[in-house]
């Protein structure tokens, strides 16, 4: 540990002088209460006879350190300390946990009172030969899902000894590998992937139980999106659906510079929803990060890159894991603020230059992987980004769209008409759109890529000929493609448009969404054919469909039998006019 002074302060920036053994990205402790910081730049001594000047950016408020206060490195970079008890929890940037905790966190506490014990069960005998990412035991009572114990990367040999089933604390040695202890909880550099054996190119669409998401534009596990969208577009909703119906089994909320009151709301429905999957509290498989607009800025900084270590934590234990941001562009913002005050060159809109790789490096860690255990797991990101004024060509959203493989364009007209999700069909797009149908082919459903690709068709159609007929009148416009218009009308309202507040229809699963995309089909069809009998395209256009439209709203989840009598009954109205 080597020691310096404080030379300068500016908000988060703190100069040092005195650091000779410190390196980029080590972490640093300023000032009696020992505030937690990180080494970004490093000037050299213009004399060239001293340590030179070390710029640290600080994690928490600097108030009170003043110029010569000590600077101590602590020889590693910044880190969160991952172990049993992180589902269920919140935690700040840092990972450090805000539940039973002050309202404000004592400065420079790394946790919350003291290591807690859990229930151990060894998985294997002494005197076995282990290799990293081999199982050593479980803790039983640590959520829902198995917590596993692994052997660390970089850790093998012959188990020299391992603790028997029981009682221990989290930081205290459960097994000893080839003279390498190893306990519940490890520290990680969140700026540092986990390993693993190799990257899968292929993997099951993430079900998102949202049918303009998964029928339209899917995410595969261990792929990417993006949900850009101003102000009142519906993002944090959207965000709080996937969150609460995706089929994966860990989930990272990272509410990264939101408002205090939209995380309160978060963590309160989190803990009254009732998982779908175990019958108790969806938030016991939830690990929130809340970092808000009111809390240190450096700390946003960190917490995207600590959601995604602890999604890798649970992805190495072979778990499909969800992170979700809300906002990168918050990010970004933490990120522009504190390279004006380092004097770095701010480049588009005052950015700096190196936000496109950052930006890159963070979805990156995205992947479906075979882990060092041999088993799969995944880590998909999704995150948010809030274009001021709803502009989708600055920067944040321009290089974010690079990097994703699903973009979820959110329409301000949608959301102000009232249609949720208002994801805008026109500009949006799903780059594995063709293995997911792939996978669908392989598991009952082998039509899904030509349903979805006349739904594009049929909407972009719509949208084309309502433009049209704004000009001339829908009066002026042959029957077919009338019938047209009224199936994109039926689109948008019967299927694309989903209510979050409805106990049926605020998760949709795959084969009622079909069902009800073929349903308006097959009305259109019939229409059609009705008006190429001579039946007057507005006699079939004012037909009631409101039994159509409410199907979605009216049946249980899997009430298959209930959508198709509704269908066929407006398909027995359409046949009998004349």
């Amino acid at each position: 540990m080597t020691a310096g002074t404080v030379r300068r302060v500016n908000g988060p920036l703190v100069e040092a002088d005195g650091l000779p053994g410190a390196g980029m990205a080590e972490l640093v402790e300023i000032g009696s209460q020992r505030l937690p910081a990180e080494v970004v730049a490093m000037r050299a001594d213009a004399a060239g006879d001293g340590a030179g000047t070390v710029t640290l950016q600080a994690y928490e408020y600097t108030g009170g350190v003043a110029p010569g206060d000590p600077v101590r490195a602590l020889g590693r970079p910044i880190s969160a300390l991952l172990g049993p008890g992180l589902l269920g929890g919140v935690f700040d940037g840092l990972l450090r946990p805000l539940v039973g905790a002050a309202v404000w966190l004592e400065p420079g506490a790394t946790r919350v009172g003291e290591a807690r014990g859990w229930l151990f069960v060894p998985s294997i005998d002494a005197g076995q030969v282990v290799e990293p990412g081999a199982l050593l035991g479980t803790v039983s009572d640590a959520g829902p899902i198995t917590h596993k114990v692994l052997v660390p990367a970089g850790v093998a040999g012959r188990v020299q000894w391992i603790a028997t089933a029981g009682r221990h604390l989290a930081d205290a040695p459960v097994a000893r590998v080839d003279g390498v202890e190893v306990a519940m909880e490890q520290w990680w550099p969140v700026r540092r992937a986990r390993p693993y054996r190799e990257r899968q190119d292929t993997g099951a669409p993430l079900q998102t139980g949202q049918r303009v998401l998964d029928a339209l534009y899917p995410v595969i596990k261990g792929g990417t999106a993006a949900v850009p969208g101003g102000f009142g577009t519906g993002k944090t909703v959207l965000l709080q659906q996937v969150a609460k119906w995706c089929d994966a089994d860990v989930i990272v909320y990272v509410g990264c510079g939101e408002r205090g009151n939209e995380m309160a709301d978060v963590v309160a429905e989190l803990g009254q929803l009732v998982d779908p999957r175990t019958g108790g509290r969806l938030a016991d498989r939830t690990v929130i990060i809340a970092n808000t607009s009111n809390m240190p800025i450096m700390a946003r900084e960190a917490s995207i890159y600590t959601g995604v270590t602890v999604a890798e934590y649970y992805r190495d234990m072979g778990y499909d894991a969800v992170v979700i941001a809300d906002s990168t562009s918050r990010w970004a913002e933490a990120v522009r603020e504190f390279a004006s005050r380092s004097g770095a060159l701010p480049a588009e809109e005052g950015y700096p230059a190196g936000l496109a790789s950052a930006l890159a490096a963070f979805y990156e860690r995205a992947a479906r992987v075979s882990t060092l255990g041999g088993g799969e797991g995944s880590v998909t990101i999704v995150g948010a980004v809030s274009p001021p004024g709803g502009d989708l060509t600055e920067p944040v959203t321009a290089y974010t769209q690079r990097f994703v493989r699903s973009l979820w364009i959110l329409d301000r007209e949608l959301a102000y008409a009232r249609h949720y999700p208002a994801v805008a069909w026109a500009g949006s797009y799903a780059r594995d759109a063709d293995e997911v149908g792939a996978w669908h082919a392989r598991h009952g459903d082998p039509v899904w890529a030509s349903r979805r690709a006349r739904m594009i068709s049929v909407l972009a159609d719509a949208d084309r000929l309502a433009d049209l007929a704004e000009l001339v009148g829908v009066g002026a416009l042959p029957g077919h493609e009338r019938m047209v218009m009224l199936a994109g009308r039926l689109l948008r309202e019967g299927v694309l448009q989903q209510s979050a507040l409805s106990p049926h229809d605020a998760y949709c699963p795959a084969d009622k969404s079909a069902v009800l995309i073929d349903s308006v089909f097959e009305v259109l069809m019939a229409g059609t054919e009705r008006v190429e009998s001579g039946v007057p395209a507005t006699v079939v256009e004012e037909l009631d469909y409101s039994a159509l439209l409410r199907a979605r709203d009216d049946t249980e989840h899997h009430d298959l039998a209930g959508v198709r009598s509704r269908c066929d009954a407006v398909i027995t109205a359409l046949r009998g006019l004349t």
